[in-house]
């Protein structure tokens, strides 16, 4: 997959501009409420900035380097996840004291059960969080287990934190927890078992 230092430099912020605009359009489309002509105008646009656009297509999307994070991680800074890719969520995840962090708010398109976060949805953030804490800490590593405990129900369009923590290292194996809160309420809780993928 293409890195986004392998791209033309102006590529990256032109891409995430789009990507950004794409999130809104996905969110509008699936819950607007005007007419069937609006609808039915609208996707003719989209289906032909579609073809505009797929005229000439990676097979992927941007990413930026494992190296990049990991430095910017450990520096301090925060790093937007996959802010390159309008299927994902954007999770700006930073490191405080070992602990990797990260707040949003789930909206409609992550709806499971009414008014509540999809539990696999949910599942995606841990997974996410969990992987950008190994890579703040330099280590290449792939999930091998990601073990959910839904404690609450967690609303939609409600603030949450999200946290991650090393449990423990042994040799290529390492044991991460995670937790969604809503307030002072634990609502999911994870722990996952990854894999380094470079040898001890």
């Amino acid at each position: 997959m293409p890195s986004t230092d392998e791209v033309a430099p102006e590529l990256p912020a032109a891409t995430y501009d789009l990507v950004a605009a794409v999130r809104d359009l996905m969110v509008a489309a699936a819950t607007t409420e005007v007419d069937v002509e609006a609808i039915a105008l609208a996707r003719k646009t989209v289906v032909a900035l579609s073809a505009e656009l797929g005229v000439d297509a990676r097979d992927r999307t941007l990413r930026t380097s494992f190296e990049s994070v990991a430095v910017r991680l450990s520096e301090g800074h925060s790093w937007e996840q996959d802010r390159y890719n309008p299927w994902s969520v954007p999770l700006d995840v930073w490191i405080e004291d070992g602990t990797a962090r990260a707040r949003l708010s789930a909206g409609a398109l992550h709806e499971g059960p009414p008014d509540l976060v999809h539990g696999g949805f949910s599942a995606y953030l841990m997974d996410c969080l969990l992987g950008a804490l190994l890579v703040g800490r330099g280590l290449r590593a792939v999930t091998a287990g990601l073990e959910m405990r839904y404690r609450n129900p967690t609303p939609l369009h409600t603030p949450l934190e999200l946290s991650a923590e090393i449990l423990e290292v042994s040799g290529r194996k390492i044991q991460v927890a995670g937790r969604i809160k809503h307030g002072e309420v634990v609502c999911v809780e994870a722990t996952g078992l990854f894999v380094s993928l470079e040898n001890p």
